[in-house]
């Protein structure tokens, strides 16, 4: 059954979750991933949501425990041009195609990426609790030491770095874009209370938690164009802690979620471990079912 969001139009409802490939070293894609696209549009995928692909900010993207030793970018000029031919391979198949764009904020090994002396991007300097991290020790001990809170200022660089590779991916001739809000990086690290516990107006209550990836929206719609799809991906869960919620019930989970729809989300991308576990207490429904319920988006 075809799908229609604005000027996305699928010709079916089989979309391709983003998934790492490493194919990309210094950031460039290579021919394996133009192929490996290319043959998803082939078997009639009907929207290929690209692996994470790291926004024009100098700590978006270093070593992790998901294995970004060759994540793609979406900024200079071979990357564009590589990414504007795969773009017309997967169009060429009859297909469409998205990137997911990324950044790993407190994720990111410090030390590590394209330009290791940039400080990591943590909302308040913090990784978030350990107790229940399911990662390596190794990861642990070089994350857990906290750093200093972004600034106000470095927060307006973030937003300016996305909304810049917003502008490259409508520019090369992607279908839309999808942000990586979810499983503790960057966008998910100002939502979740254990990884923002700010004072000023980046943090707060949940509405204020949400205020970064509104913004990030704001600057998204400015850059792009009025009718250029937005997927958003969220989670409860993260990589500190497969059990954390960032909203404990509906009326919290609308809190967050209702901005970000005045702001220009076309579509959410629930992200669940267990996807037909309940959502929260109370009701059988699951968390896609309720982000349908509150938003009215489709997910």
């Amino acid at each position: 059954m075809p799908f229609t969001m604005g000027s996305l139009r699928l010709r079916n409802r089989f979309v391709m979750a983003p998934m790492t490939r490493n194919f990309s070293p210094g950031g460039i894609p290579s021919d394996g991933v133009a192929g490996y696209y290319r043959r998803r549009a082939e078997a009639d995928v009907g929207l290929i949501i690209t692996e994470g692909v790291g926004v024009d900010h100098p700590a978006a993207v270093g070593r992790e425990t998901m294995g970004g030793g060759a994540s793609p970018v979406l900024h200079g000029d071979e990357a564009l041009a590589r990414w504007r031919d795969i773009v017309a391979g997967v169009h060429a198949a009859g297909g469409l195609i998205i990137p997911q764009l990324w950044h790993q904020g407190v994720i990111r090994v410090p030390g590590t990426g394209y330009h290791p002396d940039a400080p990591s991007a943590r909302p308040s300097g913090i990784w978030g609790p350990t107790d229940k991290a399911m990662v390596s020790p190794d990861y642990l001990e070089q994350v857990r030491t906290p750093t200093a809170p972004l600034t106000d200022s470095e927060i307006g660089d973030l937003i300016a770095a996305f909304a810049r590779s917003a502008a490259n991916a409508k520019a090369v001739g992607f279908d839309g874009l999808a942000l990586h809000g979810a499983h503790g990086y960057l966008i998910d690290s100002f939502l979740w209370r254990h990884t923002n516990v700010r004072d000023d107006r980046w943090g707060g209550g949940i509405a204020e938690r949400a205020r970064f990836a509104v913004e990030l929206v704001r600057a998204i719609r400015a850059a792009t164009a009025p009718d250029f799809p937005v997927i958003f991906r969220f989670s409860q869960w993260k990589l500190q802690d497969y059990e954390a919620r960032n909203a404990e019930t509906p009326a919290e989970l609308e809190a967050m979620l209702a901005p970000l729809v005045e702001a220009g989300v076309d579509i959410f991308d629930a992200s669940t471990r267990i996807f037909t576990a309940p959502a929260f207490e109370g009701a059988d429904m699951g968390l896609a079912g309720w982000v349908r319920k509150l938003t009215g988006k489709p997910t």
